[in-house]
């Protein structure tokens, strides 16, 4: 399998050194720009441009299949053009989602399949939050991404409520999700805290779960035999996500089957944050 990695050479060579050891690799180009890639299998793009979307899609009508390493971009239209693009040329789409590529994450997944319980919390150093640049939305889209891919179903309930002190500022934000299965998810985000928080809990009708975003560890709750409660816990390595993702989309590629945060999962995003920003709109 011939790869081709788009963009710069820096982050390119840093995920080379990801897909040389896998045997089903046996040619990766560097190149700065989609139309000098050449003759390949498959294309990781880095691209955080407004326009990344539609490179995405020209790698798709040019049959490659692609991992877009970038920021999730939920423009429905743009998302569901390529969605469909990759469906009739029969290529695999990947996007990086790391709350749902994360080793803690996939384990957990494993343990919990489907979910019934998601509680998220997610509190932010006010200081930090402006040290970072980066927008409100950017703290719950990924958390809203990652109830949407686990639970994995139709979303027929949103409440949600937010704190302005002024117009076009938010501060915190609660949002709790109803699916048609029964489960549902609760997303608390405050960027006015005092000190970082980032919890994730999950259950179904076995395991109860505590994942320690920032430490990167999962405490697993389960009754034994008497119905007492027990716990144990795992750590896991954060770095080791982008090495796990680049392997998901190759066995994807090799398989024939869905990658796993893909077109679909990004579509089904987009569509709820439209409902979301309606609300949001409203307020």
């Amino acid at each position: 399998m011939k790869i081709g990695i788009v963009g710069p050479a820096d982050r390119a060579v840093a995920w080379e050194e990801h897909l040389r050891p896998h045997r089903l690799v046996s040619e990766v180009t560097i190149v700065p720009k989609l139309s000098s890639v050449g003759e390949v299998d498959a294309c990781l793009l880095f691209d955080e441009s407004k326009g990344r979307l539609k490179t995405v899609l020209n790698a798709v009508k040019q049959g490659y299949h692609v991992f877009l390493i970038a920021p999730l971009l939920t423009d429905t239209r743009q998302v569901e053009q390529v969605y469909h693009a990759a469906e009739e040329a029969n290529v695999q789409l990947q996007f990086s989602h790391w709350p749902t590529l994360a080793p803690a994450s996939k384990w957990m997944n494993k343990k919990v399949a489907k979910p019934t319980f998601i509680q998220i919390t997610r509190e932010l150093n006010y200081s930090n939050y402006l040290e970072s640049g980066h927008p409100f939305d950017y703290y719950w889209v990924d958390e809203l991404a990652f109830c949407l891919r686990w639970i994995n179903g139709a979303v027929h309930h949103i409440d949600l409520r937010t704190v302005e002190l002024s117009k076009d500022h938010l501060y915190a934000l609660h949002m709790l999700l109803r699916f048609d299965s029964g489960a549902t998810a609760n997303i608390y985000v405050n960027t006015a805290s005092s000190a970082n928080n980032h919890h994730r809990h999950a259950a179904d009708h076995n395991f109860l779960l505590d994942c320690d975003v920032l430490e990167q560890t999962v405490r697993l709750g389960e009754e034994d035999q008497n119905q007492n409660l027990h716990f144990s816990r795992q750590s896991f390595d954060a770095t080791k996500s982008a090495g796990l993702a680049a392997l998901e989309f190759i066995k994807s590629i090799q398989l024939n089957r869905p990658t796993i945060y893909n077109g679909f999962h990004l579509l089904e995003l987009s569509k709820t944050m439209d409902k979301i920003n309606n609300r949001l709109a409203r307020t």
